[in-house]
């Protein structure tokens, strides 16, 4: 892969630091969720919830170099329907190498993967529009 192909152009580059930033605190707030049940439940329901996030982030993260690159030549619609199909790739994998995982916490992962990143760009320009940081 070619760095070229994802840099990033002048209209785009405060998105991606946006986008990007979310996924990485939204990572770190899973990792720190999963870490504290998993003191109480054990390693395996840490290392699930985890998983479950890492399915969801890992297409997000990719979709968002891809749409906020130079030279992005797909439609968004079409990145949205891989992104979504790649998640679900990702799960049958998860189940099929891990059969034991607990879908419980796979679901929590992937759920507070799902939503904390929209959550902290709402958050962010909520508070930009009214008075607060925009960082």
């Amino acid at each position: 892969m070619s760095l070229a192909k994802h840099a990033v152009s002048g209209p785009f580059a405060t998105t991606r630091k946006q986008l990007l930033k979310a996924v990485t605190i939204t990572m770190v707030c899973v990792c720190v969720l999963a870490g504290g049940i998993g003191v109480k439940a054990g390693v395996h329901i840490f290392l699930d919830m985890v998983l479950g996030a890492i399915v969801v982030l890992a297409p997000s993260g990719w979709m968002v170099l891809s749409l906020t690159s130079e030279r992005s030549a797909v439609s968004p619609v079409w990145l949205g329907v891989a992104r979504y199909g790649l998640a679900a790739v990702g799960f049958a994998a998860l189940f099929a190498i891990r059969p034991t995982s607990d879908p419980l916490a796979v679901l929590a992962g992937s759920a507070v993967a799902l939503f904390l990143p929209s959550a902290l760009i709402a958050n962010n320009k909520w508070s930009g529009q009214h008075g607060g940081s925009s960082q």
